[in-house]
C-alpha cells in the first residue's frame, strides 16, 4: 500500500516531509488534501489505500475545504452540507467588537 501513496502527486503535501507520512496514522490527513487539492487519478491512488466509507467519513471531519469543495464532496458522497463538521464550524455566530451580552 505504500507503494499507491508513493504515487501521489508529492505537491498535495507541500508543508510536510512526504516520506514522514503514514498511511494508517495520517490516513484522514491524506484523504482530505487529497480531496482538497489532488485530482482524478490522485483520487483514483487513494480509492486504492482506502475504502470508501473511510474515505466519507474523512470528508466529514475535514477541517478547512472551501465551499466548492464541500458541495462537491456532497454530491459524489451523498452527505446532506449540515453533516460536514466544517460547514458547522461556518455557521457559528461570530461575536463583534460590537456585541452585547
Amino acid at each position: 500500500m505504500f507503494q499507491v501513496l508513493k504515487q501521489l502527486d508529492k505537491t498535495l503535501f507541500w508543508d510536510i516531509r512526504f516520506d514522514d507520512l503514514d498511511i494508517e496514522k495520517n490516513a484522514d490527513f491524506i484523504i482530505e488534501r487529497v480531496l482538497s487539492f489532488g485530482d482524478v487519478k490522485d483520487y483514483h491512488l487513494l480509492r486504492k489505500m482506502y475504502d470508501y466509507e473511510k474515505i466519507k467519513k474523512a470528508a466529514i471531519k475535514a477541517n478547512y475545504p472551501n465551499k466548492k469543495t464541500i458541495n462537491f464532496w456532497s454530491i459524489i458522497f451523498d452527505i446532506p452540507l449540515n453533516k460536514f463538521l466544517c460547514i458547522k464550524k461556518l455557521s457559528m455566530p461570530k461575536p463583534n467588537a460590537f456585541w452585547k451580552r
